[in-house]
């Protein structure tokens, strides 16, 4: 049981990781590209905020449903493995 938990939380985790990777690598493209075109300082910071949560809000679009379905299974394991006796979850003890 312990082990299907940590793989769901190692799913979730992974995942995570890898959508800030991209829209971090998006984001020194597109500050690199605002620099050859001329565009700095306030201006620049503006678009690069403005790209960030549109990009931000697009991966919620389109991992949202992974992200909720990971959750999910993973909060299930945790109930199954505080409920079956003779098996602690982590972080909980029973009193």
């Amino acid at each position: 049981m312990q082990q299907a938990m940590e793989f769901f939380e190692h799913l979730i985790f992974g995942l995570f990781a890898l959508i800030m990777t991209a829209i971090a690598a998006i984001e020194l493209l597109l500050r690199d590209w605002l620099t050859r075109a001329g565009v700095t300082g306030q201006l620049q910071s503006v678009v690069l905020v403005v790209t960030a949560v549109l990009l931000i809000l697009a991966a919620l679009r389109l991992f949202g449903g992974i992200f909720g379905l990971l959750i999910t299974i993973f909060l299930i394991l945790v109930v199954v493995h505080v409920l079956v006796p003779g098996m602690q979850a982590p972080g909980y003890t029973h009193v």
